[in-house]
């Protein structure tokens, strides 16, 4: 199931649905997701609060192996890489002026703004889902883009971005953006097709595809992790309850820094501690959820973009090692002792493709393990 489904609270004619219809919507999509898959493949469940990387890791196994994007999907990571520059620029503009930050040189930086608003007119909203930006109109909107990012006060925002606090549309200028910026000159280009470095990098909804690993089948679900999505997380788990070898959760380690403010309150949220509370939600419902023969695999994700933080009374703030046991500690306490679950963590940095290719070869063994153990009962009765 892909997590492009975020307007699950809007009907027909965006008219609000009741909290019963929503659940039966979920429940109706769950069910054709199922239809949907084989009933040989050895799935896997992969949660995550929203840009944690599951649709970068998704990405890296493909890749890894050697599924390769076809020609559509190329197109469309081009289209999606248009937008994540053009939504990433538009940012830090807002996060400019809601911090007050100066211009370097205000006439250029006004001129491209003016610009760049003109051809928002002509394109219209802009969002990860509906990707509208053309190869024409992007490439018209470089050159300011450019003169935007040369800006010194355009550059102080993207590093002070996390000192803003807004709502879930704003709640964060994805860590690709500077990646992207600094290679505009290639992408820019007339004909650009994404690079599999550029198609990592990108933020998009992805739906999932098998893989093979050694003759079998392997499935992974990822369920988006928008608030207005996680209610599906405890349904899915119950639908293909028995069906799971695994479910993967992404933490986002470098994320301990980033808050948002959650619409409905007002209240101030930290990301870090927000995936650690979603994890603990899961786990308190875990009888009706988990069968014994599941594992639950813990990623640390985004390792190499973790800035060492932390209590610095307790933990060395330089040594990453220090910090890696600060989240270690903060899990086990997630992690009841008394939860009778097989457990499995791993610090990973789902760009890094030498990285993603040894976490996955030891989860990849612990399915082939299960598989095998099964196979065997099986034939045994």
């Amino acid at each position: 199931a892909s997590g492009a489904t975020g307007g699950a609270n809007a009907g027909r004619g965006g008219r609000k649905l009741t909290p019963k219809q929503i659940s039966d919507q979920i429940d109706e999509q769950i069910k054709q997701d199922k239809r949907r898959r084989a009933p040989s493949d050895d799935g896997f469940l992969l949660l995550g609060t929203a840009a944690s990387g599951k649709s970068t890791f998704l990405r890296s196994l493909r890749i890894i192996h050697k599924d390769q994007f076809d020609e559509r999907e190329v197109r469309s990571f081009q289209a999606v890489i248009y937008a994540n520059v053009w939504r990433g620029i538009m940012k830090l503009l807002f996060i400019k002026k809601q911090l007050g930050i100066k211009w370097e040189s205000s006439k250029p930086g006004i001129a491209a703004v003016k610009s760049m608003l003109a051809l928002e007119s002509e394109i219209g909203q802009v969002n990860v889902v509906s990707c509208n930006i053309t190869e024409d109109q992007f490439l018209r909107a470089a050159p300011h883009i450019r003169t935007l990012w040369c800006d010194s006060g355009v550059r102080e925002s993207f590093e002070r971005r996390h000192s803003v606090q807004g709502d879930e549309e704003f709640r964060d200028v994805g860590e690709n953006l500077d990646y992207y910026l600094n290679q505009l000159d290639s992408i820019a280009m007339p004909g650009y097709r994404p690079t599999e470095a550029h198609i990592l990098h990108s933020r998009r909804f992805t739906d999932s595809k098998p893989l093979m690993y050694n003759g079998i089948p392997l499935l992974i679900i990822d369920i988006g992790g928008h608030t207005n999505e996680r209610r599906k997380w405890a349904k899915t788990l119950r639908v293909f309850r028995g069906e799971l070898q695994s479910v993967i959760y992404i933490i986002a380690c470098s994320t301990f820094n980033e808050f948002y403010t959650k619409p409905a309150t007002g209240e101030l949220i930290n990301k870090l501690d927000e995936s650690f509370d979603c994890l603990r939600h899961l786990l308190e419902i875990k009888t009706e959820l988990f069968t014994p023969d599941m594992s639950l695999i813990v990623f640390f994700n985004k390792d190499d973009l973790t800035i060492p933080a932390f209590d610095s009374q307790r933990y060395d703030p330089t040594n990453l090692g220090h910090v890696r046991e600060h989240l270690l500690r903060r899990l086990n306490v997630v992690l009841n002792a008394s939860l009778q679950l097989k457990k499995y963590t791993h610090f990973t940095t789902s760009i890094d493709l030498s990285n993603v290719r040894r976490v996955f070869k030891d989860v990849q063994d612990t399915v082939m393990h299960n598989f095998i153990r099964r196979r065997c009962q099986l034939e045994f009765f």
